[in-house]
């Protein structure tokens, strides 16, 4: 019987946020398959920033 709730816990998906940020919009993306991991407001047109703002913060 324990093995059958193991069984069963270990099938129920589990949506894990193991990542957050205070920006804007992010996107969190894995460059082979190019699949989105995390995103937050992807749709929203930015700016680019410059390249000291990306690199100081």
């Amino acid at each position: 019987m324990k093995k059958l709730v193991l069984i069963l816990l270990l099938l129920i998906p589990i949506n894990i946020k193991a990542y957050s940020s205070s920006a804007n919009s992010t996107v969190l993306m894995d460059m082979d398959s190019l699949n989105v991991i995390y995103g937050n407001n992807i749709n929203n047109i930015r700016s680019v920033a410059s390249i000291s703002n990306i690199m100081t913060t």
